[in-house]
Parts: structure tokens; C-alpha cells; sequence
């Protein structure tokens, strides 16, 4: 599904647009401003409103998301049907990175709780990124591994207090 199906809105934006965007998140210390010049040229610019999903558990479509302002709730089902808030993102943060690698379906809901506007990098835009520039593909997932691991130590965390009670 689409994200223009889902309520999403896509905003025109040049290269530089994104760039500057992306300039205002904790990302941009990773990158120089050459660089975030060109990933700029393979981000989307979505404007979400408030109760619309980026997407839900169990699609299978392939984007990371920066947040640019507003926020999301990750939000995951467990087995007996009950929905768990797992955590709420605001600007500067990541969503969906795993499906950016491995492609498979979505972990978690993902619910925009206010206005919000997303830096879309789709996954064949990033193997058109891949293709034509591998110094900032190589970055960029850099920025994801980073992401992931972040996502890692805090679920370790919390699974350690879980055990201790």
C-alpha cells in the first residue's frame, strides 16, 4: 500500500529542501553538507496527519523514515490481540529501518500522534542511491546500523530489568 493510500501527503521539495531538512536533525553531524546535498536527491518530503498510520504490522514495504517534526507511536499487537504502546519517536528520529534491509514484513504499527512531516527513503531509492553513489549509501546505512544498534541496547535494557522481577 501506498502512503498517499494510507492519508499521507507528498510535499514537492528539491534536493536542496531535503537537505536542509535533514540539516536540522541529529543526523546531520554524521554527514557533511556535501553529502546530505546528494542523499537530499533520493529523500521524499510526507506530511502525515494526526491518527494516520505511516504504516502497519505486517505490511511489506520497503522505506525508512527520519522524522522531521511531529511524532509517531510504534505500537505492536501481542498474541492475545492486545495493543502495547512500545514508544513514541520525535524529530531526528528513525523508523523503519529493518524493512530497508531485509525486506520482510513490518514489526510494528507505526501512528502518527500529531502533524508530522517524514524523510521517505525508499528501498529502491536506495539501491538507485546504491548504484550511483556508494560513498552515500555506504552512510547512510551506517546511519541505520547505528539506528538498529540503538534499538538493540534499549531492548536489551529493558529485557534485563524484565528478568530481575
Amino acid at each position: 500500500m501506498s502512503l498517499k493510500a494510507r492519508g499521507a501527503d507528498f510535499v514537492a521539495t528539491t534536493a536542496r529542501q531535503c537537505a536542509d531538512l535533514l540539516e536540522t536533525t541529529p543526523w546531520a553531524h554524521r554527514l557533511s553538507w556535501k553529502e546530505e546535498e546528494g542523499i537530499g536527491e533520493y529523500l521524499r518530503l510526507y506530511r502525515l496527519r494526526q491518527g494516520a498510520p505511516l504504516f502497519h504490522e505486517g505490511d511489506q514495504d520497503a522505506f525508512v523514515a527520519i522524522v522531521v517534526d511531529g511524532a509517531l507511536e510504534i505500537r505492536k499487537t501481542d498474541s492475545a490481540g492486545t495493543v502495547h504502546t512500545m514508544a513514541k519517536l520525535g524529530a531526528g528520529k528513525m523508523v523503519g529501518e529493518m524493512s530497508l534491509i531485509d525486506g520482510t514484513f513490518r514489526s510494528a504499527t507505526a501512528i502518527a500522534i500529531e502533524p508530522t512531516q517524514l524523510l521517505i527513503l525508499t528501498r529502491e531509492d536506495f539501491e538507485r542511491m546504491s548504484e550511483a553513489r556508494p560513498d552515500l549509501a555506504l552512510k547512510y546505512a551506517l546511519m541505520i546500523a547505528e539506528a538498529i544498534a540503538q534499538l538493540l541496547r534499549q531492548t536489551t535494557g529493558a529485557l534485563v530489568e524484565h528478568l530481575h522481577h
